[in-house]
């Protein structure tokens, strides 16, 4: 009984583990979402650059840089680092369930309730 309680705690372990590598894998190949609201300075290249975006842009820096986020005469800007947007209202969406057996995680966003349907 003990042998088959370890083995299952390795396999969950394992499992674990491979999926926190998947996670940072996605990472690693698609990015990490950032949004921003008000003006956006970008430093640390050769000169600053003064970004105003109306709509949602994309923007990829392919050396690293320090990404600085200003409003009105300086105030802090709020931002948000997301995995997986709502689909509905933008917000982030935090994993709520996840089925060990087949692996799938289920997100729901705690702002509107929406609930997005299993990745695997």
């Amino acid at each position: 009984m003990n042998r088959a309680v370890q083995t299952i705690a390795m396999i969950a372990c394992a499992l674990l583990l491979f999926g926190i590598l998947l996670v940072l894998v996605g990472i690693g190949r698609n990015g990490v979402r950032i949004e921003l609201t008000g003006d956006v300075n970008v430093t640390g290249m050769h000169e600053t650059v003064r970004l105003e975006m109306p709509d949602a842009v994309p923007l990829v820096m392919e050396q690293p840089a320090r990404l600085v986020a200003t409003g009105a005469e300086g105030a802090p800007v709020p931002a948000t680092v997301t995995l997986l947007p709502c689909p509905s209202c933008g917000a982030s969406m935090v994993p709520t369930r996840w089925n060990p057996w087949s692996g799938a995680i289920e997100w729901s966003c705690p702002v509107c309730g929406e609930t997005a349907p299993a990745a695997e």
